[in-house]
């Protein structure tokens, strides 16, 4: 068998114009609909930026050493004289084993406040991204995702090779800031021996809280383009072709509770639009009990009177209500209410075989007026 060749299209006249674009997937150029991001969002898959989480936490921390560290300064001076001032001779294994477990508990102390600091910045922040959402599904097993080649895939792919940028910019940003906030304080470090534990304590202090707010004010502004970014590429990863979206709009209004909740809501807003035209009516023609038809006509415009209204059972008596509410004129007559009630649909005009029926009715209620 001979092997396909290019020169096949080219050869045929009926070929030299084949399309070969039609093998090709549909270009995804639509804006992803509401039930595609419900879907996405059922999976797990929701818009997050975790830069913009790193910079809260960075200076949610900050704040909490700037108003804890005169209380650390107390603590660590005190901590630090009854440590040292205690004979070393005196010293045992358990005496050693005691100050480590006090070491601990003091360094937890101290440290528990800007821990739960930060993990309330962390929270808040990722409510305020996403709100509230559990899914099981990323943490899902599934077999493709011991595939070697797809994990390299990932590895090397577009996204990676972003995050890996935008992580060095990071670290780049973050200790140029870091090494400019230390330059500007080199000078005393040589005399810190000098100034005892007190003033090193507020040394130390006052560079680390120097330190955590100007990183994180930087670490903000890296965030708040990160978060541009995560954006843009969620949109992206959700965007739709309009194939899709066709059969996303077959199969949800394909479904029989969807096309009954559509045609209930259909109803209803058909009925109170009709029975806002109820006071506009000229007579409403009564079964009595069961039905009621509101007529309408107007000469000027109208060629035969018009059914603006008609309902049976409780919708009649509706009717009746808003027209005695409104001064509309009721009119008993159970054939013609019966008859246009089954042959008439609302927004119609009444056929040729009523004229004389309603036209007597009109002129009833006409003459009752004193139009006539």
């Amino acid at each position: 068998m001979e092997p396909f060749s290019y020169s096949y299209l080219q050869a045929d006249p009926k070929l030299r114009h084949f399309n070969l674009q039609l093998f090709a997937g549909e270009e995804k150029t639509e804006p992803a609909t509401p039930h595609r991001r419900q879907e996405a969002r059922r999976k797990g898959q929701v818009f997050h930026s975790l830069e913009l989480n790193a910079a809260a936490v960075l200076l949610a921390s900050s704040m909490a050493v700037f108003f804890l560290l005169p209380l650390w300064q107390a603590q660590l001076i005190a901590f630090t004289k009854e440590t040292f001032l205690t004979p070393g001779a005196d010293w045992e294994v358990a005496d050693a084993y005691r100050l480590l477990l006090r070491f601990l508990l003091q360094f937890a102390y101290l440290a528990l406040p800007v821990l739960l600091a930060g993990l309330a910045a962390a929270l808040l922040v990722s409510y305020l991204q996403v709100g509230f959402v559990f899914s099981s599904e990323p943490v899902a097993f599934r077999l493709e995702r011991l595939n070697p080649v797809a994990g390299l895939g990932r590895i090397f792919s577009r996204r990676s090779l972003a995050t890996l940028v935008r992580n060095l910019v990071k670290l780049v940003v973050v200790a140029w800031v870091a090494a400019s906030s230390i330059r500007s304080e080199y000078a005393l470090i040589p005399r810190l021996p000098l100034v005892g534990l007190e003033g090193f304590l507020a040394f130390l202090g006052k560079l680390s809280w120097r330190l955590a707010w100007q990183c994180g004010l930087a670490v903000l502004v890296l965030a708040v383009f990160d978060f541009l970014y995560q954006r843009w590429e969620y949109e992206q990863s959700l965007r739709m072709s309009r194939q899709e979206i066709k059969e996303e709009l077959r199969e949800t209004e394909g479904r029989p509770e969807v096309r009954a909740r559509v045609r209930e809501r259909q109803r209803q807003l058909a009925r109170a639009r009709m029975l806002h035209r109820v006071p506009e009516a000229d007579v409403v023609i009564t079964n009595p009990t069961h039905y009621a038809v509101a007529l309408k006509y107007d000469a000027a415009r109208m060629a035969a009177p018009e059914v603006i209204a008609k309902g049976a059972g409780l919708i009649a008596e509706r009717i009746k209500k808003l027209a005695r509410e409104h001064g509309v004129s009721i009119v008993e007559n159970k054939p013609l209410a019966q008859a246009l009630y089954r042959t008439v649909e609302v927004g119609e005009s009444i056929p040729a075989t009523f004229y004389r029926a309603v036209a007597e009715v009109l002129a009833y209620v006409y003459r009752q007026k004193g139009l006539i």
